[in-house]
């Protein structure tokens, strides 16, 4: 009886929250990070914004790509890692770009 209320949740209860963590904040936070620095790796036009134009129109296409391959691979640890290495890598093109 006591198994039965313990507060320790089990393994398989923490993976749908985990899962909702990577898929909400985490792909809305990351899909920000990929917006501002895709301006400086993006070919201007020759009207000039199209590097200001294309971050704004893919927007929603990231988001997604990165929301529902959070939501759709089995591996959480996949998901973690692969997400925390696109962050990095645009962490350290935006701190280039920034502060030179």
């Amino acid at each position: 009886m006591a198994a039965a209320n313990s507060s320790v949740p089990e393994p398989g209860r923490l993976h749908p929250w985990l899962r909702a963590l990577l898929a909400g904040p985490c792909a809305l936070g990351l899909t920000v990070l990929v917006i501002a620095v895709m301006p400086f790796w993006v070919p201007k036009g020759s009207g000039g914004v199209d590097h200001i134009a294309l971050p704004l129109f893919f927007m929603p296409a990231i988001w997604g790509l990165i929301f529902f391959y959070a939501l759709l691979d089995r591996s959480l640890g996949r998901i973690a890692i692969i997400m925390t290495g696109i962050a990095v890598i645009h962490l350290i093109a935006l701190r280039a770009i920034l502060f030179g």
